[in-house]
């Protein structure tokens, strides 16, 4: 990038808000030599409008930050352009109780923005693996969910309205404070996972949820796989948990040794949260009790030990991957397919000896297969992954790896969902940002856009 460049985005930024330090650099990118040539912090929309502006104006690509603890599972190694911090973005302008909606700029994170909304009674259920210190613009960049999605869905869903500043430095509002606000295209949640290739999202009105009377947390250990996953499947459909997670043993005992032990014992469990009216909370409880007691191991957590016991599943990936690391698969299936692609992928793996690990959000038709090989090693288990991924396309799902750059399984994840596809996203794409300056390391789009460039830029 050229020294005048950045001497004008420090003239109107302020100095200290333009970083070429490589150690700031470096906490603004996906690691290794793919480093940013600088990092901006904007403290308005203002300020974020006119550096994209003269980056659209220069052809110098623009990628959104804010915590960056999602960044890995939707964007390619990158090296050059600015980094656009959004941390600075740090007010809640409005938040109506009555109306039960917010209207707050995106680089706050869920912590903050919930310390204020319980105060209120109400919340924004949003619960991503990395947990509350990610930002709601990362969260809309991502359309994070976690657990609880089974009931209380995805970031889409809390957006009634957004700031965006487009590709091409204009301020954009799309949507409003009622909840029917669109006459035509949903230009609201149409942003929601498209990483900031699309615009840069600046403020966000939020619909928010009220508080439960009361959550209760269950951990129930199986002696069999098989027996965890019919569990799952009878309570997902009878009784109607916020959250239902499968943790096979191999995740447990991973777990138990690095210091997040679960309370309870077998090939399987489920961690399952119930929340709503005091009075529907305990007798689901109860029906638990009742109708897993004598089959599972259970124990009914107290505040602190749910808090612990949900932590434990966060650290999932982290304890998997430590050491030289691991290769992280993911399945999206139909629900009623989960339990038969839980067993099968069970059985393909243990027959070619694969050291690996199983954890499903299981209500929501979502399995994480944990290989327990270096990604260096990448190549040695690719045939068995492709194996896996038709398995999930028999089920009428799909699978993909979240943490190898393999963009030939991006092109086929692409494809699976009809020829015409590809075509309508590079049109989009390049209708909204002809000059590519947004977020070009999204994984889908480079493959969309150019499939050479990006494989030689994911290195």
């Amino acid at each position: 990038m050229e020294a005048k460049l950045i001497k004008e985005l420090a003239n109107f930024l302020g100095q200290e808000h333009v970083i070429e330090d490589p150690a700031v650099r470096r906490q603004a990118s996906l690691g290794g030599d793919y480093l940013p040539d600088v990092v901006v912090y904007p403290g308005n929309n203002e300020e974020v409008a006119r550096v994209v502006r003269l980056a659209n104006e220069e052809g110098v690509a623009v990628i959104p930050w804010g915590a960056g603890l999602q960044a890995w599972r939707g964007l390619l190694p990158y090296r050059g352009g600015i980094a656009l911090r959004l941390t600075r973005l740090q007010k809640i302008i409005e938040f109506d109780q009555d109306n039960q909606t917010a209207w707050v700029e995106t680089g706050l994170s869920l912590a903050s923005l919930n310390e204020a909304f319980q105060k209120g009674g109400l919340f924004l259920p949003l619960d991503p693996l990395e947990g509350e210190a990610c930002t709601l613009g990362g969260c809309i960049a991502a359309n994070a969910s976690g657990p609880r999605k089974l009931a209380y869905g995805t970031t889409k869903d809390y957006l009634l309205g957004l700031e965006i500043v487009s590709p091409t430095g204009e301020i954009v509002h799309t949507g409003g404070k009622t909840v029917k606000n669109v006459q035509d295209y949903d230009n609201t949640r149409f942003l929601a996972g498209s990483w900031g290739s699309l615009g840069v999202v600046t403020k966000a009105i939020l619909k928010l949820k009220p508080l439960p009377e009361k959550e209760v947390s269950l951990c129930l250990g199986f002696p069999r796989l098989e027996e965890a996953c019919e569990a799952a499947f009878n309570l997902r459909q009878d009784l109607g948990p916020v959250a239902l997670e499968l943790m096979d043993a191999a995740i447990m005992e991973a777990l138990q040794g690095s210091g997040h032990p679960l309370p309870v014992r077998g090939e399987a469990c489920l961690l399952v949260a119930f929340a709503g009216f005091t009075e529907a909370v305990d007798w689901q409880v109860g029906e638990v009790r009742t109708k897993y007691g004598a089959r599972a191991e259970l124990a009914v957590a107290g505040e602190d030990d749910a808090a612990a016991l949900w932590e434990a599943r966060r650290q999932a990936w982290r304890v998997m991957a430590g050491g030289e690391g691991a290769i992280l698969g993911s399945a999206s299936l139909p629900f009623t397919a989960t339990g038969k692609f839980i067993r099968e992928a069970r059985s393909l793996l243990d027959s070619g000896q694969q050291k690996v690990a199983l954890v499903a959000h299981f209500g929501n038709g979502h399995v994480h297969v944990f290989l327990k090989h270096s990604p260096a090693d990448y190549g040695a288990v690719r045939e068995v992954l492709g194996r896996l991924q038709d398995l999930a396309a028999g089920a009428g799902g799909l699978f993909l790896v979240e943490n190898i750059n393999d963009l030939t399984m991006v092109r086929r994840w692409v494809e699976a969902r009809g020829p015409a596809l590809i075509p309508l996203l590079r049109r989009i794409k390049e209708a909204l940002d002809p000059r590519r300056v947004l977020t070009p390391n999204s994984k889908v789009l480079a493959y969309v856009l150019d499939a050479a460039e990006a494989t030689e830029t994911a290195g």
